[in-house]
């Protein structure tokens, strides 16, 4: 028990047991599907003339790519989100999940927020949902249909079986270890297409060279695209569902042939292998609670269990799936940022722990069913005790770790929960506090009077902008409430959830009412400062005017004519006086409504004071003008009876129309007609006057509404970031209509100064047209200055903007080196050589973003040298050069780590030199083995003496080999670490004994058989001579007869045999 004490760390613990066994399998799985997958995609948009996708993850974020898919895959239009922010993005994807479920493709926990976020594994599960229906069941519908199956797996694998019956090298039981070999992907093609490629060859190709063979054979002539990697497949857990995409491509082009006992026959299979062409996952329904409530009783297992067998192999399989799976959890769980301060940081971090949490209950059942299938092998009785000590240990070992790691995501979520609604509690009794603090901010307001006067008015709206700037800033913060999470548990139930809805309502509609009252302040103000503004010009003309006027009508002579012309000249002054006034009588009540209308909305008993006190003078200058006007066509009149002029020049003098209706009587005396004046007549002249007046109002009046649009659009404070779009199209609105009354300006110069020369040769004041024309050009002025330097305030923000962003792409460089520091830490399976090279080419690139930096110095010393500039600007690009320096130092500082780590190990050729020196000394041993074996006849004899030469010409041949690596042994004793130069001291000597051995042996051999095949040749030709004596002696005896009764022929016949037995 001791052991299993020890064993029992929790999730943070390190058990070697195990980790040999586990080398991060789901991360390689996920890597391997992100490759074939994209390779899925990129082979459908290649058909239709779309861009591939590069990055999966990234590319798919914002939903346009699913939607390009998914407008192939279903043949239909999909509209597209035209923006490119966040919402767009949700949107995109979420007509994405839409269009799945009208095609009845299930998806389990995903939603737009996980695909837009980038959820790697949940981007994973969307895509291969849409494989599984378009890829898989699409292509096997029909067969499924005709067998009246469901299981598009289980039939996959029977046709599998089927097509791959005829070759004993295979057997495929599963879609994951059954293929790492490659027989099975060649020996499916080979079936259907054998005029294709030998089988033979096959056979004798390594496991990557077959898998690339059968996926360039199925490219070539079946136009499959290699959706598979042979590097990817050759492990020892291939990826299932990849698997499965590259065999339904198969499937959909070979000879579907598949009956009911073909798949009666997967049925039949071994638990294990029936259940993962099932649903991939054990059918036990126990759980880690159930489990544990077991105990000691093992052999009470339910039913389903006992209904098939468990093997040990497939429990260790099985046993090795989930370890894998909790290795890369409990790495998940230690991976997680600690709780932060930050509200929408907690909400981020709850979000991604509680879909930590939903994987855990996921797999909950997969636990229980290898801790279940542990107890039935131990209940079965048919192990041995190691193999029953072993099992109870894995078991207790799985179940600790799984409960510690259960109990730590639950503290952690509830401690998520407790922050979260803290922060959030603290969020809205701050926006509740800042509520108050600003209501009592506008009932002050409220309770002031309206200004008394411009000045004070422009500092009203000054304010009202400050609280429309705190307003604006306070927006983010309740952008931030809308998406508040809300956590109900046992302790608080809807209660609680009522509470808080009551309290966010509350908040709701005190926000709404300030920013209702904040809106239409700001439209009040605004337009009583236009209205007072276009007031005060009014009056100010009107006062120039009459100025001009009442200067004019002293000039004007009443009495002691020199002639009649003198006396005409005079009568004519008073008709266009009298012409004026009668025109200028509506601008009077014109200014008196609009001097009503501002006193009553200002409220101002001062300011109504004294904008009546300004109409009343204006009124009473009127009256006075009007009034001396009288008195002096009066007296005129009377002097023409004294002079003695005509009826007709009486007429013309005091029959001009006048609205204050300023009777002068005729005189009765008949006099002459005067002369005619040499000069233009006066009708003419008040015509242009007229023409005039109404221009230069017009123009007066767009430079007044010009400036405060200017004045709305100025930059009062520069950003960061700030969008410039709209400011520039206000101004080349403005500036277009600048070029426009440019023209007007022009004429209007003209004719005003005709007209000025004309009514000074009458004797008339021009100081109101000069006034005017001051007036106007001095605003045309002030625009145009203003106009310059609005655009030079916008163009100088535009020059911040490109600068920050500049410096963002730059920040985002940083922070992928900062990462992959991060990540580096953890990539300890990776060689230290690779880790350099990596290293160096990360160096490598920040070093080249020099030119970068110095055009941004460049740039920052520009935009610090205006005037104005603020402090952000050197401040920004100060902390930027700080973490720029911090993270280079950081990776010089790896490299040279690496760089020391990799000089006291081998290198890489060492390595692989060793290797494949060990392996050709393995090979030549079996050989050198199975030489003397068989030697029967002296063909043989001389076949193995050949061999023979051979492996001592190949082990001869690996000497220079032996050589260099002794050198570099040596090397390695001196520069590397005493583990590492012990590690390969050693193994080097065992290479080099194994060497000279099989060196020593085989030229042992070599002697050997030289000499059994020297002897071997001598008795051959000693038998050949032999078999020829015996030959030519049979023939003697078959021929000769003995001689009877001749004793003299006997006797020379025994002499022959003599002669011949003697040879």
């Amino acid at each position: 028990m001791a052991r299993v004490s020890d064993q029992e760390e929790g999730p943070g613990g390190g058990h070697s047991e195990f980790s040999d066994i586990i080398k991060s399998r789901s991360d390689e799985h996920n890597d391997v599907q992100k490759k074939t997958f994209t390779k899925w995609i990129n082979a459908r948009f290649s058909k239709s003339g779309k861009p591939p996708v590069k990055d999966m993850f990234t590319d798919l974020k914002d939903g346009r790519k699913l939607l390009d898919l998914l407008e192939g895959l279903t043949g239909k239009p999909l509209p597209k989100e035209r923006g490119s922010t966040r919402v767009h993005a949700l949107n995109n994807v979420n007509r994405v999940l839409q269009v799945l479920h009208q095609n009845n493709v299930e998806l389990v926990n995903i939603g737009g927020t996980d695909i837009v976020d980038g959820n790697h594994k949940l981007t994973l599960g969307l895509l291969w949902s849409i494989i599984l229906h378009w890829q898989v069941k699409d292509v096997m519908k029909n067969i499924m249909s005709d067998l009246q199956q469901t299981n598009s797996e289980k039939i996959l694998l029977s046709w599998v079986r089927q097509s791959t019956r005829p070759y004993s090298q295979v057997n495929v039981l599963n879609f994951t270890t059954s293929w790492a070999d490659g027989l099975a992907f060649n020996a499916v093609i080979h079936r259907h297409k054998p005029e294709l490629f030998s089988w033979d060859k096959v056979i004798q190709m390594s496991p990557v060279e077959r898998l690339e063979h059968a996926f360039n054979i199925a490219k070539n002539h079946l136009g499959i695209e290699k959706l598979l990697d042979p590097e990817d497949v050759a492990v020892q857990l291939p990826d299932k569902k990849s698997i499965i995409m590259y065999l339904t491509s198969l499937f959909e082009v070979l000879p579907k042939q598949v009956t009911m006992e073909d798949i009666r026959e997967v049925e039949t299979l071994p638990r294990r292998y029936k259940q993962e062409c099932e649903d991939g996952e054990f059918n036990i329904q126990q759980s880690v609670a159930l489990e544990e409530e077991q105990g000691s009783s093992r052999a009470e297992t339910p039913s389903t269990v006992t209904e098939v067998d468990m093997d040990l192999d497939s429990y260790q399989v099985a046993l090795e799936e989930v370890l894998t799976w909790l290795l890369s959890a409990e790495d998940a769980f230690r991976e997680q940022e600690e709780i932060s301060g930050d509200v929408e940081e907690v909400k981020e971090q709850f979000s991604t722990h509680e879909g930590f949490m939903m994987e855990l209950t996921a797999h909950q059942s997969s636990v229980g069913s290898v801790l279940q299938a542990g107890n039935q092998l131990v209940a079965q009785g048919n192990l041995s005790p190691e193999e029953e000590f072993e099992i109870q240990e894995q078991m207790l070992l799985l179940n600790s770790r799984w409960e510690d790691l259960r109990v730590e995501s639950m503290d952690r979520q509830s401690r998520l929960h407790d922050m979260l609604m803290e922060l959030q509690k603290q969020q809205l009794q701050q926006l509740s506090d800042w509520l108050t603090v600003t209501e009592e901010r506008i009932q002050k307001m409220e309770s002031q009077l309206l200004a008394e006067d411009l000045e004070s008015l422009q500092k009203q709206l000054d304010e009202h902008k400050s609280l429309q700037s705190d307003l604006e800033t306070e927006q983010v913060k309740v952008n931030s409430l809308t998406h508040m999470v809300v956590i109900v548990d046992e302790s608080s139930g809807e209660s609680a959830t009522a509470i808080l809805e009551e309290q966010l309502q509350r908040l709701g509609e005190r926000w709404t009412a300030v920013c209702r009252w904040t809106e239409e302040r700001r439209v009040k103000l605004q337009e009583i400062q236009l209205l007072w503004q276009e007031l005060l010009e009014e009056q100010c003309l009107l006062k120039a005017w009459l100025t001009e006027k009442e200067e004019a009508l002293s000039k004007v002579q009443t009495s002691n004519f020199r002639d009649q012309t003198d006396l005409s000249v005079n009568v004519r002054k008073l008709a266009i006086l009298k012409e004026d006034m009668g025109m200028k009588r509506q601008t009077l009540d014109q200014l008196n409504e609009i001097g009503q209308d501002v006193a009553q909305i200002l409220g101002n008993g001062r300011a109504s004071s004294k904008i009546d006190q300004d109409q009343e003078e204006l009124t009473q200058r009127w009256d006075s003008l009007v009034q001396k006007l009288e008195d002096y066509s009066n007296q005129v009149t009377q002097a023409v009876g004294s002079v003695g002029m005509s009826q007709v020049s009486q007429k013309a003098a005091v029959e001009t129309p006048l609205k204050e209706q300023v009777v002068v009587k005729q005189s009765r005396q008949e006099l002459p007609p005067p002369p005619p004046p040499k000069k233009r007549q006066i009708p003419g002249d008040s015509e242009a006057k007229k023409k005039f007046d109404a221009e230069s109002a017009e123009l007066l009046n767009w430079i007044s509404k010009s400036k405060s649009a200017i004045q709305a659009t100025d930059i009062k404070e520069y950003k960061k970031m700030r969008e410039t779009s709209n400011m520039k199209e206000k101004l080349k609105a403005i500036e277009k209509e600048q070029a426009e009354k440019s023209q007007k300006l022009d004429e209007l110069k003209r004719s005003g100064h005709i007209l000025s020369d004309q009514m000074g040769k009458e004797g008339l004041s021009t100081v109101d047209i000069k006034t005017v024309m001051e007036k106007i050009l001095s605003g045309w002025k002030d625009i145009v200055q203003h106009l310059e330097e609005v655009a030079r305030k916008i163009k100088y923000q535009e020059d911040i903007n490109a600068y920050f962003k500049e410096m963002s792409e730059l920040e985002k460089t940083i922070i992928e080196k900062d990462d992959w520091l991060k990540n580096d830490a953890s990539s300890a399976f990776q060689p230290s050589v690779v880790l350099k090279d990596l290293c160096q080419r990360e160096l490598t690139h920040l070093v080249s973003l020099s030119p970068h930096l110095e055009h941004l110095k460049a740039t920052c010393k520009a935009l610090t040298s205006q005037p104005t500039s603020p402090n952000f600007i050197q401040e920004s690009l100060n902390g930027f050069l700080d973490r720029f320096k911090l993270t280079r130092q950081k990776l010089e500082e790896r490299h040279q780590q690496l760089k020391k780590e990799t000089e006291s190990q081998p290198s890489q050729d060492y390595v692989d030199s060793l290797q494949r020196l060990k392996d050709t000394l393995s090979e030549l041993q079996c050989k050198q083995q199975s030489i003397a074996s068989g030697l029967s006849d002296p063909s043989k004899v001389e076949k193995a003496l050949q061999q023979a030469k051979a492996v001592c010409e190949t082990l001869e041949a690996q000497k220079p080999r032996v050589d260099k690596l002794a050198e570099e042994t040596k090397a390695l004793e001196k520069h590397g670490s005493s583990d590492i130069k012990k590690v390969y001291t050693q193994e080097f000597k065992h290479v080099q004994g194994d060497w000279d051995k099989l060196k020593l042996k085989i030229s042992k051999d070599v002697k050997l058989l030289e000499e059994i095949t020297s002897k071997l040749r001598l008795f051959e030709a000693d038998s050949k001579v032999v078999q020829k004596w015996m030959d030519g002696v049979k023939d003697f005896l078959m021929t000769e007869k003995a001689v009877q009764g001749d004793t003299e022929g006997l006797q020379r016949q025994l002499d022959q045999c003599t002669v011949s037995f003697a040879f």
